[in-house]
This record gives structure tokens, sequence and C-alpha cells, in this order.
């Protein structure tokens, strides 16, 4: 056999071979590449799983901390509040008795929650807050324990020193120790949200990685892990919708193409929604957000955004020429709940912060700015506002005012004024309204411009207190100096009614300065009543008991006056500025309204007093139709404390009016 043959079997066997490893080659090749695609499949997926784990676990923990936290700091804020009024009552020792009773209550309740909040966060990163509020919370309620032991003795000194040099020292640990606690939760949130997407991001370069050699069927796996990925990274996990680091990246789009400015950014929250899940439950609660966001959403047009920013607040991106429309819907949205096996429609109304967007805004401060304006619907008791740019310094001079408010309380920047109230037909001082003013920096701060920020804060009530406290002071002042004060009347909010104790406070201090209840008059606004009208009538009940005078101030501005006036035991009625500014200026149809009110009060046995009395055409008006008390800058504007002691000596006006 010659060589050639041979030669050439070898060269098919070769080309055989060559041919057969090559699909193998491929085949391995392909199998790898699947079982590494499959591997980074389930990689990815169980990463992204994890992730979202750690993360609402994290969440769940650090929210559950914040409650604990919160609750702590009431039950410390409310053991304060019994500290200080054992110190207002340190004559009375029924009523420190009972304050101290109550403290130790307390003092139990907040040690129950700081063993259980240690139980949570004993071996975290938040055990050494822990150690710093709970070893504030031994020095404060070591330090309550030597104020009642002084207190027992009727050490007042003592008690007060520890209360001044060593309580304040002990609340402003626990204080800030609680501040840099939730510091650190937020914090905490912010990290792990952080790390989250710093994984979500390697996680979608291996997707990618893996798209590339993965045949058609990985790519279709690999295209749902990346949709997957970005469902965990956008959406909120309870009702389905976007979450705030989607809309503001979808905004970021709109801004660079240019079309931004075509729509208005909403920041809108569930009106009283902690009614839902008190009176349903936090399972319905959750069901209604769900169903909320999911009826918001199908009004929605494919370019409008829905986001969940926490609890029952949202961000939305709305076309301009909907807005109206829009904030039409969202007064009043119906929603179906199941509630214990039945169905149930629930309205949910909402307040809606607004912001125009503008060339030159960006995302963060346009969200930043709906935000703030949601925040002023509350304070100015609407539904709806828009974004002004002098929202930004309410803001802070808000909180500079609230800032400095307890240390003028404590320095006594606050001074009482006192406008006279005269009598028309003698032109006679015949009683007085006790104003307040702040003194600061040598300037006078106008009552409007920290009034009702300390309203809407919940903080005005101690300067109610403040006040009254010196007006009974100056009329012991007065009495021992034999001067004849008269009748004065102190403004309280409506906001004691929701304290028990109110009414004991007044008669406390009453009491104390051995003030004849002839001289004192309480002057609550209309609207307390039907606020609040078993509290209201309660407090009433308790101060005419003592002889102590109710008048009821702002009269015809409210709702339901003509009802609330046959029901209100109250002794004098004041008709408000508004109704007096349309007398003697041609409007007829305002003077026999207040002409009528006027023969209505008095049919009613109250007495009635106009405020705002600036004219003689008005004092002459009112003079005919027999209201005696008068009240306005027509006799004087409120006056400092010396100068209504010589009014006080000196009773009669001289520009008397016309018999």
């Amino acid at each position: 056999m010659s060589e050639k043959p041979v030669k050439r079997k070898k060269e098919k066997k070769n080309n055989y071979l060559k041919k057969k490893k090559l699909p193998i080659r491929v085949l391995t090749l392909t199998v790898l590449i699947s079982v590494v695609g499959l591997a980074g499949l389930f990689y990815l997926s169980f990463s992204m799983d994890k992730i979202a784990r750690i993360y609402n676990n994290t969440v769940k923990n650090d929210y559950t901390n914040l409650e604990y936290m919160d609750s702590i700091s009431q039950s410390f804020y409310r053991h304060q509040a019994l500290v200080y009024q054992y110190m207002d009552n340190f004559d009375n020792e029924s009523a420190k008795e009972e304050l101290e009773a109550a403290a130790k209550v307390f003092e139990a309740e907040i040690n129950d929650e700081v063993k259980e909040f240690s139980d949570n966060v004993i071996g975290t990163v938040y055990e050494s807050s822990y150690h710093t509020i709970y070893s504030g919370l031994n020095g404060y309620f070591s330090n309550v324990e030597y104020i009642f032991e002084f207190g027992n003795v009727n050490d007042y000194a003592t008690a007060e020193f520890y209360m001044q040099n060593m309580l304040h020292g002990s609340i402003a640990e626990v204080n800030d120790a609680v501040d840099l606690f939730n510091v650190l939760i937020k914090d905490d949130v912010n990290k792990i949200q952080q790390k989250m997407t710093n994984n979500l991001e390697v996680s979608r370069v291996i997707a990618i990685v893996i798209i590339v050699l993965l045949t058609i069927f990985t790519f279709i796996g690999l295209a749902w892990s990346v949709s997957a990925s970005r469902e965990i990274a956008f959406k909120d996990a309870l009702t389905g919708v976007n979450n705030i680091d989607k809309i503001q990246r979808d905004m970021e789009k709109y801004l660079k193409k240019g079309r931004l400015t075509d729509y208005t950014c909403i920041c809108t929250n569930i009106k009283d929604f902690t009614i839902v899940n008190q009176q349903l439950g936090s399972t319905v609660g959750d069901m209604a957000l769900r169903n909320f966001a999911n009826t918001v959403s199908q009004r929605l047009d494919k370019d409008e955004r829905i986001a969940r920013i926490g609890g029952d607040k949202f961000i939305l991106l709305i076309r301009n020429d909907k807005i109206d429309e829009f904030i039409n819907f969202l007064d009043k949205v119906s929603i179906t709940v199941d509630y214990h096996n039945e169905a149930h429609i629930i309205q949910l109304e909402t307040r809606c912060g607004l912001c125009k967007i503008k060339e030159g805004y960006d995302v963060g401060t346009i969200v930043d700015d709906a935000h703030l304006a949601l925040s002023q619907t509350k304070l100015k008791a609407v539904d709806n506002i828009w974004f002004e740019e002098n929202m930004l310094e309410q803001a802070y001079d808000r909180k500079t005012l609230l800032a400095e408010y307890q240390s003028a309380i404590k320095h006594k920047e606050f001074v009482v004024y006192y406008q006279p109230k005269v009598n028309v037909f003698d032109t006679t001082l015949c009683g007085a309204e006790a104003l307040v003013r702040w003194w600061k920096d040598d300037k006078i701060v106008p009552p409007f411009k920290f009034i009702p920020v300390l309203e809407e804060e919940g903080r005005v009530t101690e300067l109610d207190f403040y006040v009254f406290e010196q007006v009974c002071q100056d009329i012991r002042t007065w009495l021992d100096n034999g001067i004849k004060p008269v009748r004065i009347s102190s403004n309280f909010s409506k906001l004691h009614l929701r304290n028990p104790q109110f009414a004991e406070h007044v008669l406390e201090i009453v009491e104390r300065y051995n003030i004849d209840s002839e001289y004192l008059e309480i002057e609550l606004t209309e609207s307390s009543g039907y606020e609040d009208f078993d509290a209201f009538t309660e407090f009433v009940d308790k101060m005419r008991s003592k002889g102590i005078h109710i008048s009821i101030d702002d009269f015809g501005t409210g709702y339901s006056s003509l009802s609330l006036l046959k029901k209100l035991n109250v002794d004098v009625i004041k008709i408000d500025k508004s109704f007096i500014d349309g007398i003697g200026v041609g409007d007829e149809m305002n003077e026999s309204l207040v002409k009528n009110i006027i023969y209505m009060i008095k049919d009613l046995n109250r007495h009635v007093i106009c405020e705002g009395v600036e004219s003689w055409t008005q004092a002459e008006f009112l003079k005919k139709q027999k209201c005696h008390m008068i009240q306005g800058y027509l006799f004087d504007k409120p006056l400092p404390h010396d100068d209504f002691e010589a009014r006080l000596n000196s009773p009669v006006y001289e520009n008397k009016m016309n018999d």
C-alpha cells in the first residue's frame, strides 16, 4: 500500500475530529454560558431578595425604635409637666400628693417603655445611645425624687435649686440623647438605602454582562431580573406606585428635555388618616392606602406621575392644563375597603401643597417647595395652597421665633398691657382687657407675629397663664396700695379645653393671690364652644360657681353663633370689630344687624361689649342701642402698667359724649 492513501485517511480522520470537536466546544461553551447565566440569574434574584429583606427589616426596626422613642419622649414630657405643676402647687399639700403620685405612675410607665426599648436595641449600633438615654433618665428621676423629698418637707428653696440647677440639666441631657438617637436612625436608613442602591447598580452591571453572553432565553430571564431590580429600587412596597427616587428621576428627564415647566408638582396627604387606622385597624388602613394610590393612578395620563413618600403622603406630577380638574378630584376620593368581610365605601379628603414649576427650578427644590406649601395648609386651615417665595422666610422666622420663645418667657420679655373698657353713658372706666406684648431687643414684636405661631404649635397655653398670673399679681398690688381695680378680662386659647385641669389651674392662681372674683373675667373665642362644647360648658360652670365672669370674644365670626348663644352660660358677649367697622359709613344693613344682635344678647340676659370703636359716630350709635360698654382707640389704646394705673386713679375721661 502506498503512503498517499494512508496519509489521506489520516487527514480525513483529523478533519472529522476537528469537525466533531467544534460542535462539542460550542455545546460546552453554550452549556457553560447557560450555567453561568442561570447562576447569574439565581444570584441576582437571591441578592435582590436579600437586599429587599435587609432593607425592609432595617427600616421596620428603625421605625419601631422611633415609635419607642416617640412614646418615651411623650411620657417624659408629661412627667416634666407634672413636676412643674408640683412646683406651681407647692403650697397645696393635696395637689402635691396627687401630682407626686401621678408622676410616679408615669415614671413606672417610662421605665417599662425603656425596658422594652432596651430589648430592641441591646446588641445593636444604638446600644450606646440607649445607655445615654437610660443614664439621663436615671439622673432626671433622681433629681425629681430630691424635689419631691424636699417638697414633702416644704423646703421650697432646695426643691427649686434642684429644679433650676439639676433637673434642667438632666432634661437637656435626655433631650440631646433623644435627638442624637433620631439622627442615628435617619443616618442608618439613608446608609442602608444608599447601600441598596449601590448593590442594585452592581446587580444591573452583572445583568448587562449576562445579557451579552446568554441566548435569547437567558436574555428574557435577565430582562425580567433587571425589571425586578427596578421594582425593588423604585417601587413603594405597600402601594405599588413609584417611590420618591423614581419620580425625581423622571422629573430630571423632563427637565433635561425642557418639558418640566409643563407640569405642576403636588404634595398631598389624606386628612385625619390616623382615624381610619384607629377605627378600622392598620390592615384596613394599608388597604385604604393601596386603593387610594390605585384610584389616583387610574386618573393619570401616561406622562403624569405619582409616588408615595411615606405614611399617607404622596407626590404627584400633573400637567398644568389638568390641575384644576385634578384638585377637584383629590378633594374627595371614594375608595372601597373590605372590613369584616364586607365591602365599605369611604371617602378620603386630602390637603394639597402645589408648586408651579418655573424655569431654573431644580427637582429637589420643587419637591421641597410643594412639601412646604402642604405644611402651610394645616397652619392656615385651608385644603389647598400654592407655594410662594415668602413661605421660605416665614418658615425660617417661625423656627427662629419658637427657639427664642422659651428664653423670652424665662427672662420676662413678655409684658402685660391693659386696654380700657369704657361706659358709653358716663365715659367712665368700667373694665379692661389684658393684652400681651413682647419686648425684644428694645422693640415690640406685634402679637400677630407670634400669637398665631404659638397657637398652632400648642405653646400659647403657657403664655396665657403667664399673662393671667401677671394680671392677678397687678390686681393684688393695686388692692394692697389702696387703688380700686376694675374687672380685667384675660384671654385663653381654646387649646386649654384639652387640659382637664384647666379650671383648677386658673382657680389655684386666683386663690394664691387672694383675688376677689368681681375683678376677674375669662375670655374665650366663640369657636371654643362649637369645637369642644362639653369641655367648654364644664369649664364655664366651674368658673361661674366661683363667681368668675366668662366672656365670648369674636362673636359673629363663627359658624353657629345664634344657636350657641342660647346654650352657652356666659356673662358677656363681645361683638367683633368687623361689625363695628360698618357703622357710620352708610352700611345700613350692617347697622341693622348690629342693632338686632345687641337686642338679642340683652334679651337673653347677657351683657354686651363692642370692640374696635374708633369714632364718635360709632359710639353714639351704640349708645342709642343701650350698649353700655365699648372698647377701642376712641378712648385708649392698650396701656402699659403705669399708664393704666394712672387711669385707675382718674377713671373719668374728660371728653364726654353728648347726652
